[in-house]
């Protein structure tokens, strides 16, 4: 009976400590999980305010090196449960000040996963002895020539900076810094250039007119990407406009976004006017990006990269030029399966009603249900495709067809990956205008020429001998 009232007691003793009814000087109390108002919950251990505070209750977490405060009105419920913590107050209380019973608390602390705690008393065992070589190491830190550096010092040493919780090089810094300055201005081109659009399209007599002078006034580098972006899609005169503009933007930046104008712009005038511009710059990314574009497996790209080239007189791209004479696509195709081997059965179908593609030339290959017969050629520059179509055939199987010798009827045609090879009329062009030569698309013939009798550079201007 006398166990039963101490127990009882004991409950009252720990609901008590965490409304924070109780002196600051109680004993402390099993481990326990405060309840919260708003249904959150914490699990640690109620201990006594370091200073008087009727209105706060003080948790001891498993996990973080701070306690937690809370007001009493937040708290709900306080219901005792075991937990390391009750020992771990009972070793805090009893530990000596020395880097040595420090250090072991913190091996007890990490043995019984109070981790956070097991840091909080190495630091403790460093700050009594500087040189503590155990828990030096148990923080991580290292030792550099006479004095031990933690991990942030070291990074400092080796010439990191923090960054947004990261440790980086100065330089990186820079650029990131400088990136993320330049996806702001961007963003702030943007809206404003949407505005300037809408008015030139959509607005006022008066307010297009404003907008096209203050569209064309653009001069800040920020603004060449949200210009491509948001003119690139627009109509011939505003595609225009944006060449006009990317011309008039001395920067590296604006030259790359013109080579990407030209190589993408469908529109043979818009076209010229992008090429005016970009006979004007100097810079080499201009030849070396063209040069990339003739490696494309679009004909339309590398065509366009060599009518540009061309345009530029950019005579020591001939050895690039050569190789895409020719550009090879591989397109996906039906083909027949082949045929029964000899020996087999055989078809008795007869043909004669069976619908068929334009341009076809009978059927090719049957199932159950439906006949495969080949399409009419698709024809490109320099190339020749053919595919194929299932028609359905309701008759076949019960009219017009036999099947003997246990054969079975075909499956029908396969997809095969095939190899179309299109002959770039402005690369040929281009090679012609450079060298003054002309080997047709006999890629072997042009190669041989390059590396016998190719010179990159003019003859060089005689000079006048000196008196």
């Amino acid at each position: 009976m006398a166990d039963r009232s101490n127990l009882h007691a004991l409950r009252l003793v720990v609901v008590a400590v965490g409304l924070g009814m109780i002196g600051l000087d109680a004993a402390p109390a099993p481990a326990d999980v405060i309840v919260l108002r708003g249904g959150g919950k914490v699990r640690g251990k109620v201990v006594p305010n370091a200073k008087p505070a009727a209105d706060r209750v003080t948790v001891l977490s498993e996990k973080g090196k701070t306690p937690l405060v809370f007001r009493k009105d937040q708290v709900i419920e306080v219901t005792a449960e075991p937990s390391p913590l009750d020992e771990y107050l009972v070793k805090r209380g009893q530990v000596s000040l020395t880097a040595d019973a420090q250090y072991e608390l913190g091996l007890w602390c990490e043995r019984n996963k109070l981790r956070d705690l097991a840091q909080l008393h190495y630091a403790a065992a460093v700050e009594h002895d500087k040189s503590f070589a155990p828990a030096h190491k148990k923080l991580g830190h290292v030792r550099h020539e006479d004095r031990w550096l933690t991990f942030d010092e070291v990074r400092v040493l080796q010439g990191l900076v923090r960054y947004k919780g990261k440790w980086i090089s100065q330089k990186e810094k820079e650029e990131r810094e400088a990136r993320a300055e330049l996806a702001t201005e961007r963003a702030s081109w943007m809206r404003r250039i949407r505005l300037l659009r809408q008015a030139i399209v959509a607005g006022p007599e008066d307010r297009a007119l404003e907008a096209d002078q203050q569209l064309r006034a653009i001069r800040d580098p920020a603004a060449i990407v949200p210009l491509v972006r948001i003119l690139g899609e627009e109509g011939a005169p505003l595609r225009t406009t944006l060449d006009r503009l990317l011309g008039a933007i001395p920067e590296a930046d604006a030259a790359d976004a013109l080579v990407g104008r030209i190589l993408q712009e469908t529109d043979p005038d818009v076209r010229l006017v992008t090429m005016e511009e970009l006979e004007r710059r100097t810079e080499p990314i201009v030849a070396s990006q063209l040069v990339r574009a003739l490696r494309s497996d679009r004909p339309e790209v590398v065509n366009r990269a060599a009518w540009a080239l061309a345009n530029l007189n950019a005579v020591e791209a001939v050895p690039k030029l050569v190789p895409a004479l020719i550009t090879v696509r591989h397109k996906v195709i039906m083909v027949p399966t082949e045929s029964p081997r000899p020996g087999g059965g055989g078809f008795g179908v007869s043909f004669g009603s069976v619908p068929t593609a334009p341009g076809a030339v009978g059927p090719i290959a049957a199932n159950g249900s439906s006949i495969a017969v080949p399409t009419g050629p698709a024809v490109a520059p320099g190339a020749v495709g053919f595919g194929a179509t299932s028609v359905p055939y309701p008759g076949f199987g019960s009219t017009g067809v036999s099947i003997g010798g246990g054969a079975s009827p075909s499956r029908g045609p396969f997809p095969q990956l095939v190899a179309f090879s299109y002959q770039n009329v402005e690369v040929l062009a281009a090679l012609v205008r450079l060298t003054g030569r002309d080997f047709g698309y006999d890629t072997a013939a042009w190669r041989h020429w390059v590396s016998t009798s190719f010179q990159p550079d003019p003859e060089p201007v005689r000079r006048v001998p000196q008196p």
